[in-house]
């Protein structure tokens, strides 16, 4: 009776130690590019914060440009990596260490001969300025940059600056200057982007305008930003993916399909990861679409996560097919060792790169929304002003106070002054003064004598008004007083 063809068919199993060793090797190191991916997938899709891997909104920024508005106000490029922790990593997202521990010996010098205290308020001196310099009007920046002189606006009058780029008579800062000691010195001639000129800092420091969008299939307002993947950029990865991947997966389907298992699974799970490449990588280009793109991008990850759980499948169930019970015995071990290593990789690398990443992250936030509080050896004046970060509240209590205060004294001042003048020198008493109010009252008119006429009221009113013009009419001294 002979074998069906299912039956008689070639087994891994069949394959000499030699290929089995082979092909074991490679399907390992296929497993651990694929781990080493899952870590460029978070350094170049995620944002960055603490997440290991790209939450949905990274992905649908990152392939349709669209990201949930947030309500803050859009900043320029420059302004935006610059206003970083100063502390944090120093990267394409944080140029902030720029102005502080990463700008050179000089800075070491400093703080040794100094103290950073000292150097750190000068630094952040600068890189205010420069943020103050990006937001000022257009023609006034311009100017500002080609003449080296930028008036330093008042909320930052009181904040100290490197001796070298202030001009402290004047209260202007050259901002050219600071701009190629902090920046063209790393990003000039071949270093992109260039910044050794103003127009290739024009895109640069000019803030994006914010487009509000609707999308009717994720609802929100939405807007566009600048992380969206460029058509030359997704030009090469599609290039490189569609051909290194396309061999890749097609020798571990291959391998897969020479297990042991039942053929309607080996017909599923073995082109089931290069079918997933390839949906992946046509929602790449999906995701551009106008309204519909985010969907095409959120459908990312699930093509993502089918291929890697695929090709996990592919490595772990051809292994396991390929030996007998010793051969298992082996790879368990192997695979138990493995474990303990990325368990030991997670505790001392990945796990503390994470927190530094989201302790990077809360620290930006926390710079963005600071206001500058006021230093303690700027003096009462400036603390209670409310351009060096004083209480508004308080000053316009004291300014409130004072005005009264001078207000009393004024009238007191008027009073006495009225009360001091008297005709030829006579200082009058206050007893004096009370007691010829008494007389006046005392002073009634005999019985049977006339009323003053109307002429004579008017006539005794005008000399009223007289005598008092005439008090308060300073008196010149004489030569004897």
């Amino acid at each position: 009776m002979g074998q069906s063809p299912e039956s008689a068919r070639f087994t891994l199993r069949q394959l000499p130690l030699p290929a089995k060793l082979v092909i074991s090797v490679f399907l390992i190191a296929v497993g651990i590019g694929y781990f080493s991916a899952l870590v460029q997938l978070h350094m170049q899709h995620s944002g960055r914060n603490g997440e290991p891997m790209p939450t949905p909104w990274d992905v649908i920024e990152k392939f349709s440009g669209l990201k949930p508005h947030d309500g803050q106000v859009a900043k320029s490029k420059i302004e935006g990596i610059v206003s970083g922790p100063k502390d944090g990593a120093f990267d394409k997202n944080n140029m902030a260490p720029a102005f502080f521990g990463k700008s050179g010996k000089v800075y070491e010098k400093d703080c040794t001969t100094r103290g950073q205290d000292k150097v750190d308020a000068e630094r952040e001196g600068e890189r205010q300025t420069l943020i103050a310099w990006i937001n000022a009007d257009p023609d006034e920046r311009k100017t500002a940059y080609e003449k080296d002189d930028f008036k330093i606006p008042d909320t930052l009058s009181g904040r100290p600056i490197t001796e070298e780029f202030a001009d402290k008579a004047t209260g202007t800062a050259k901002i050219k200057s600071i701009i190629e000691e902090r920046c063209v010195r790393c990003h000039g001639g071949d270093k992109k982007p260039d910044l050794d000129e103003y127009p290739k800092l024009l895109p640069l420091i000019s803030v994006p305008k914010v487009e509000i969008l609707e999308n009717k299939y994720l609802g929100d307002k939405w807007v566009r930003t600048n992380r969206q993947l460029s058509v030359e950029g997704l030009t090469q990865s599609t290039h490189a993916h569609l051909l290194s991947f396309s061999v890749l997966f097609a020798l571990t389907g291959l391998t897969f399909a020479f297990t042991s298992y039942p053929a309607f699974v080996r017909c599923i799970l073995g082109p089931i990861v290069l079918l997933a490449t390839v949906a992946d990588i046509a929602c790449w280009w999906l995701a551009r679409l106008d309204e519909i793109g985010p969907v095409f991008a959120l459908a990312i990850m699930g093509t993502g996560a089918t291929a890697g759980l695929g090709l996990a499948a592919q490595i772990i169930l051809s292994l396991f097919n390929m030996y007998g019970i010793r051969g298992k015995i082996v790879l368990w071990l192997l695979f138990a060792a493995a474990i303990a290593g990325f368990g030991l990789l997670a505790s001392k690398v990945i796990l503390p790169a994470l927190r530094e990443e989201e302790s990077a992250a809360k620290k930006a936030i926390e710079a963005a929304n600071k206001k500058e509080p006021a230093k303690a050896d700027d003096g009462e004046a400036k603390k209670d002003n409310p351009a060096n970060g004083g209480d508004k509240k308080a000053q316009d209590e004291g300014d409130k106070k004072k005005d009264k205060d001078a207000g009393v004294e004024e009238g007191e001042k008027k009073k006495d002054k009225k009360e001091d003048v008297k005709p030829e020198g006579e200082k009058a008493t206050k007893a004096e003064a009370e007691g010829e109010k008494k007389d006046k009252k005392a002073d009634v008119k005999p019985e049977g004598e006339k009323k003053a006429t109307k002429a004579e009221a008017e006539g005794e009113k005008k000399d009223k008004k007289a005598g008092v013009k005439q008090i308060d009419k300073p008196i010149p001294l004489s030569k004897d007083d």
